[in-house]
């Protein structure tokens, strides 16, 4: 039975929504090559967080990290030598 991968996308939007980051803040996700079958193929970065907002990023980057290691790129142009996507808070806010 396989699983559907969520999207880059849509990994980032609850990222965002959950941490909260101030405005101007980006959150980022980066394509990664997967060394092994359930290492993640995605990695993400943070413009720079206050410390609780850090701890809350960490947190919620390595439970998305274990719950979804891969996801679909496939929406996502190359940028340079990988393909990446970038989100701010006013962007997931409905």
């Amino acid at each position: 039975m396989s699983q559907t991968l969520r999207t880059a996308d849509s990994i980032l939007k609850e990222l965002v929504f959950h941490v909260q980051p101030p405005r101007g803040c980006a959150i980022r996700l980066t394509e990664r090559v997967a060394v092994g079958f359930f290492e993640p193929n995605w990695t993400s970065t943070a413009d720079e967080l206050e410390p609780l907002k850090l701890a809350i990023y960490d947190q919620k980057v390595a439970e998305l990290r274990k719950t979804n290691p891969k996801i679909d790129w496939s929406d996502i142009k190359v940028e340079s030598d990988a393909r990446s996507i970038a989100r701010w808070l006013s962007e997931v806010e409905g």
